[in-house]
């Protein structure tokens, strides 16, 4: 009698240590799962800021049967260039320029067809961050040296280097917009947005505002969060 006792009182146990093992694994399945339910969204931020910096560019060519005349002429044409620049207030360390790229023409070419033997080509470029100067002179400047003789092609591109000063503010509206779109989600789930599971932030594009405004750039950035669902 007593060793059936004994057997009733282990079997009970065994009973409602397998019923507690049951209780707990249906816990953690359920914790497990709720941790599987995710939702991954994007925040876009993007800014439009003014160009800090611009490269303009001065190009001319030239041409001449004699070699000698015909450096002189580039010589002349650059001490024309640089005089217009600096009195429209450039200075020598924003001025950069290397020895012009002189063709013989004769080489691999009929001379019965070819007026001038030596040909050229030079390029004045100024480095600068005064954009006022160069919005003014890239317009006027040809039509300034052609009075001089001089046919140029003028042509400035413009940059923003001030990606460091607006990138954090940037980066958190773009993670508050993706936290709102994240938001509208459970909203619609009818769920509601846990912690935040991973993060990644995209690369900083910064391009002109449009074809007619390089002076004005855009940068835009993307944000993907995914966020746990409870």
């Amino acid at each position: 009698m007593q060793e059936i006792r004994k057997n009733i009182i282990q079997g009970a146990a065994i009973v409602l240590a397998a019923l507690v093992l049951g209780i707990f694994m249906v816990c953690t399945v359920k914790t497990l799962k709720s941790y599987d339910d995710t939702v991954t969204v994007r925040g876009l931020c993007e800014k439009e800021v003014p160009a800090d910096r611009a490269v303009l560019r001065i190009s001319y060519s030239a041409q001449d049967n004699d070699l000698a005349d015909l450096r002189r002429t580039l010589e002349d044409n650059d001490k024309v260039i640089i005089s217009i620049l600096k009195q429209a207030g450039f200075t020598d360390d924003e001025i950069k320029y290397t020895s012009a790229r002189i063709n013989d023409r004769y080489d691999g070419y009929y001379t019965s067809n070819i007026t001038y033997r030596y040909g050229a080509n030079q390029t004045i470029n100024v480095f600068t961050s005064k954009m006022d100067l160069v919005g003014k002179l890239q317009n006027s400047i040809d039509a300034d040296l052609l009075k001089k003789d001089i046919i140029s092609s003028t042509y400035a591109t413009f940059e923003y280097n001030g990606l460091n000063e607006i990138k954090p503010a940037m980066i958190a509206e773009s993670l508050k917009n993706a936290r709102s779109a994240a938001d509208e989600f459970a909203k619609n789930s009818g769920s509601e947005i846990g912690k935040m599971r991973t993060a990644s932030q995209g690369y900083f594009e910064i391009d002109d505002l449009d074809e007619n405004t390089p002076q004005i750039k855009k940068v835009r950035v993307v944000s993907t969060v995914e966020y746990y669902l409870k």
